[in-house]
């Protein structure tokens, strides 16, 4: 890497580490902006909830923070670099290509969050602020610093863009946040929802195709969403989500967090049935987030592979890895894991075939068309003719999967 010893003495050509989400990412948490927030882990603070509220932001203020960061990783000063200095989102590149000027401009996951609140209506097992008892009213206004970008000429659009907390729904100003998203086309918005709250607001940008909608059921099961989420909410969640279906939109997702309380086979059938009869665009699968030194269990593990295989068979739609971008180790290793328990027991296959439901399904349904696409896509993304086609981290895997975002991906 360079030899040297201040960003002042960086040549163009000189390689250096730098990360995307130092340079344009910018997640809103109650204490602040990070510049991203991946999972259990996020970058170090660069912009203070305090100096919002003050007015005290400003672009150039930005861009020296985000410099600072990259400088420390690259041993040109001295300051705070966990977790990003281990984070396999941190590349060499040449000092050229490394810039600090904007707000977004790429798909990045959870490259653009919007949580700077906790305030909820439940209080499920697994979320952290149920864990320290931790729920709080809005900090700040993160328009105000979008706003700074925006009138520097410096906001981007082409982003992801999780809008979570929190339950978004209990905002007061949720329709202005989300209208601001939309009007200034920043890219696809995903609102993160637990859909207690029917809201006519989602109702409409979803009837529009304007968002995403993510709701995590967590159960299959009544009383597994009671203890999970600690409310007697699971008819109103179905009922809202149908309405929500009823939109007819292309962007309704369901989401399932394993957690030691619903690893079972009723939650396992029942979830798989209630996506039958929801009909969701996509289907996530994800682990509770292993706060602190805790480990990912193998029971976990195991539950997730038996989802992936019972989900694809009998709904005919390939679920998807919410933590695939996820750099931490010890989300690597998860990764590794689970590809492996689902190659077992696609060999083993012990739930027999599931024929009989996959006749009930027309053929020429334009859903099963695209999730038949989506399996051969990553199928093929998971075989040897690809690795060497295409070696990973390479300039070529990284242009197929640009183009591939931006064209067919979009739709499947």
């Amino acid at each position: 890497m360079t030899t040297a010893k201040s960003i002042d003495e960086l040549k163009p050509d000189d390689r250096v580490l730098s990360c995307k989400y130092i340079e344009m990412g910018s997640c809103f948490e109650p204490g602040g902006v990070h510049c991203c927030i991946q999972g259990s882990v996020r970058s170090p603070l660069i912009i203070t909830a305090d100096e919002i509220r003050n007015g005290q932001v400003s672009h150039d203020l930005v861009v020296q923070r985000r410099r600072a960061l990259f400088t420390a990783l690259n041993g040109l000063s001295v300051g705070p670099t966990d977790p990003c200095r281990t984070c396999a989102n941190l590349k060499p590149k040449k000092y050229r290509d490394v810039s600090f000027e904007y707000l977004g401009g790429e798909s990045l996951s959870a490259g653009l969050n919007i949580q700077h609140y906790t305030d909820c209506n439940q209080r499920c097992k697994y979320c952290l602020w149920t864990v320290e008892d931790y729920f709080v009213k809005p900090q700040y206004d993160p328009l105000e610093y979008l706003e700074v970008f925006r009138k520097k000429g410096k906001l981007r659009g082409n982003n992801w863009i999780d809008f979570s907390g929190g339950e978004p729904s209990m905002l007061k100003n949720f329709g202005a946040l989300l209208g601001y998203l939309l009007d200034n086309n920043m890219g696809t918005v995903v609102v993160y929802s637990n859909s207690v709250i029917f809201s006519q607001s989602i109702y409409d940008a979803l009837k529009r195709n304007k968002i995403i909608l993510t709701t995590s059921l967590d159960a299959g099961t009544p009383a597994t969403y009671k203890k999970v989420r600690a409310m007697n909410a699971w008819p109103t969640v179905i009922r809202n989500l149908i309405r929500y279906r009823n939109s007819g939109t292309k962007g309704l997702w369901l989401k399932y967090i394993i957690t030691d309380d619903n690893r079972t086979d009723d939650d396992l059938w029942g979830f798989a049935l209630a996506m039958l009869a929801i009909r969701p665009d996509k289907i996530q699968i994800c682990p509770d987030f292993p706060y602190g030194e805790r480990q990912l269990p193998d029971e976990t593990v195991q539950f997730a592979a038996k989802l992936f295989h019972i989900l694809e068979r009998l709904t005919g739609m390939r679920p998807v890895d919410y933590t695939t971008d996820f750099g931490d180790p010890k989300w690597v290793k998860y990764h590794e894991d689970l590809k492996k328990a689902i190659q077992e027991l696609e060999k083993r296959n012990p739930y027999g075939d599931f024929e009989t439901f996959q006749k009930l399904k027309p053929a020429s349904s334009m859903r099963n068309l695209a999730n038949g696409l989506r399996r051969s896509v990553d199928r093929f993304w998971d075989s040897d003719f690809r690795k060497k086609l295409l070696p990973p981290e390479s300039t070529s895997a990284k242009w197929a999967t640009i183009a591939y975002r931006r064209t067919v991906g979009r739709f499947v």
